[in-house]
C-alpha cells in the first residue's frame, strides 16, 4: 500500500469515526466549502511549486498540496457525490502526472520541460472540480443562524479566486489565458473582499479579531494583486493569502 493509500484510509476513519461529528453531523454547506479551499491551495501550491518567475522546487509548497489530495479525497468519499468524486479523482490523477517535471533547480537546468503539457491539466482540473462544487454549494440551503458562516465562506472563495487566478497569471508560458483574470474582475473581487471583511468586522464583533488579523494578510498582497504587470512574486501572493484563508476557514469551523 502507498504512502498516499495509507494516509487516505488514517483520515477517511478520522472523518467517519470521529464521534464529535458523527453526533452534529457535517453540514454539506461547509463541507462543499472546504472541498472548495482545498482544490483552491492544491492548484495554487501546484503552480508556485514549478514557478521560475518566483522561487520554484520549496518542499513546502509540495507538502502543502499532497497533504491537502489527501484530505479533499476523504472529504469527497464522505460527500458520496459521483460526479464530484470523478473530478476529484481527475485532478488528483493530473497532480500525480507532474512527476514527470523536473523536481529540483538542477533537473530543471538539465531539461526543457514542457509545463503546458503537464501543468495545464491540473488548472482544467481544478476549475471544472471548482465549478461543480459551486453549484453544489448554491444548491445548498444555508442555515438560520449562519449569516456569519455564509460571510466568511464567500470571503474566503473570493479569496482563493484571487490566490488561483494570480498564480495562473504569474507562470509564463502555461497556455491557460482563459483562465487568467481580467483586470477588471481582479479590482471587483478587491472591492467585494474589502466591502466583506468591513461587513464581518462591524456584524460579528466576537469574531472581529481573526477577521482583522485575516485583512492584515490580504493587504500585504493586495498590491501585488492588483498589479500584475510581470513584477510576479508568486510565492509571496500564496503566503500571505494562506494566511488570511486559515484565519477565515478556522472560524467558519467553530
Amino acid at each position: 500500500m502507498s504512502l498516499r493509500q495509507l494516509l487516505f484510509v488514517s483520515v477517511f476513519c478520522l472523518v467517519v469515526t470521529s464521534p464529535v461529528q458523527a453526533d452534529q453531523g457535517i453540514n454539506d454547506r461547509l463541507l462543499i466549502h472546504e472541498m472548495r479551499s482545498l482544490a483552491s491551495s492544491i492548484c495554487a501550491n501546484v503552480l508556485v511549486f514549478y514557478n521560475q518567475n518566483g522561487s520554484p522546487f520549496v518542499e513546502q509548497n509540495r507538502q502543502s498540496y499532497q497533504q491537502s489530495l489527501v484530505k479533499l479525497e476523504g472529504l469527497s468519499s464522505q460527500l458520496n457525490r459521483p460526479i464530484i468524486t470523478e473530478h476529484v479523482r481527475t485532478l488528483v490523477a493530473s497532480v500525480d502526472d507532474t512527476s514527470e517535471l523536473p523536481q529540483s533547480g538542477a533537473a530543471l537546468r538539465a531539461t526543457a520541460p514542457g509545463f503546458t503539457l503537464w501543468l495545464l491539466p491540473v488548472v482544467e482540473s481544478h476549475y471544472q472540480l471548482q465549478s461543480d462544487l459551486d453549484a453544489l454549494y448554491k444548491a445548498t440551503e444555508p442555515n438560520a443562524d449562519g449569516k456569519a458562516d455564509v460571510g466568511l465562506h464567500t470571503l474566503s472563495q473570493r479569496l482563493s479566486e484571487l490566490m488561483v487566478g494570480y498564480q495562473v497569471a504569474a507562470f509564463s508560458r502555461l497556455g491557460a489565458e482563459q483562465w487568467v483574470m481580467t483586470e477588471e474582475a481582479v479590482i471587483e473581487h478587491d472591492q467585494e473582499v474589502l466591502a466583506l471583511f468591513e461587513r464581518l468586522t462591524v456584524d460579528h464583533l466576537d469574531i472581529s479579531p481573526a477577521v482583522e488579523r485575516s485583512h492584515r494578510y490580504y493587504t500585504f498582497t493586495r498590491p501585488l494583486l492588483l498589479n500584475q504587470t510581470g513584477n510576479w512574486a508568486p510565492n509571496a501572493v500564496e503566503r500571505f493569502l494562506a494566511l488570511a484563508l486559515g484565519e477565515l476557514n478556522h472560524l467558519s469551523v467553530e
